[in-house]
């Protein structure tokens, strides 16, 4: 039956093992017998086989499957040997000349199989598509600001929405104001809520500007761009979403106002 067996394998050439050790588990399989207890001489037989019937040998390769059959030849020869009796045959403990290579077995035997869930990720691994990481800078808790980094277009469009915002906020009634007021009165109440504050403090842009007048509101608008100018406040907004803010950079002389 054996050599039924080997007669149909001989179309598999070592090509197809990644070394002895390959070999030998194919062979095992093959026969269907426990790895703790190989037939030798049956393996060793068919190991030559497979050596004998190869076609074509790589030099770089046949050095391994040689040691291997030297190895497995030694074994044989070794079971075949009869086991002295001795004296005291509780002290004296069998050895199996195969138990090494029933270890280096397994062994291989356990990175094989190791090799084969590697190559089972990696092969679910290429059906799988990435994307490249979101730009999450618009999020971070403090976006640094540049010199002139708003412009009044910025400005305005905070204005007016801080304008809607408020226009929700009020009652329907309007009250009817003399249009008298200049910038210069405008400066002189963005003053009074910076009075409090020290340089480098903040308040919000609603704080300031709180009226529904739209005269009242241009000349606020135009105080805030004077004292601009004039490097007294500086506008600062910490991220995207959040309200742009109002820092008082110095005093504000009366005289200047």
């Amino acid at each position: 039956m054996g050599s039924d067996l080997i007669s149909n394998e001989l179309n598999v050439t070592l090509d197809s093992f990644q070394g002895p050790f390959d070999l030998l588990l194919h062979l095992i399989r093959t026969l269907e017998v426990d790895i703790f207890d190989i037939p030798i001489a049956q393996i060793t037989d068919q190991y030559l086989t497979y050596i004998h019937a190869m076609e074509e040998v790589k030099l770089d390769r046949v050095g391994d499957y040689l040691v291997m059959a030297a190895t497995l030849l030694e074994i044989k020869s070794r079971m075949l040997l009869p086991i002295e009796p001795t004296l005291d045959e509780e002290e004296e403990e069998y050895f199996d000349p195969r138990d090494e290579l029933v270890q280096q077995l397994l062994l291989y035997q356990h990175f094989q199989d190791i090799a084969f869930e590697l190559q089972s990720y990696r092969d679910q691994r290429s059906m799988s598509f990435g994307r490249p990481p979101a730009d999450l800078t618009a999020y971070q808790e403090f976006i640094p600001l540049k010199v002139d980094a708003y412009t009044l277009n910025d400005i305005a469009s905070a204005m007016q929405q801080a304008m809607e915002r408020f226009e929700e906020r009020q009652p329907l009634e309007r009250q009817i104001y003399h249009e008298n007021l200049t910038v210069n009165d405008q400066i002189s109440r963005i003053q009074q809520h910076f009075e409090s504050l020290q340089p480098n403090e903040s308040i919000q842009f609603d704080e300031v500007l709180t009226s529904r007048n739209s005269h009242e509101i241009i000349m606020t608008f135009l105080a805030m761009l004077e004292l601009v100018k004039k490097s007294y406040i500086s506008f600062i907004q910490t991220n995207n979403h959040s309200p742009i803010e109002m820092v008082k950079l110095k005093e504000l002389m009366p005289h200047e106002a």
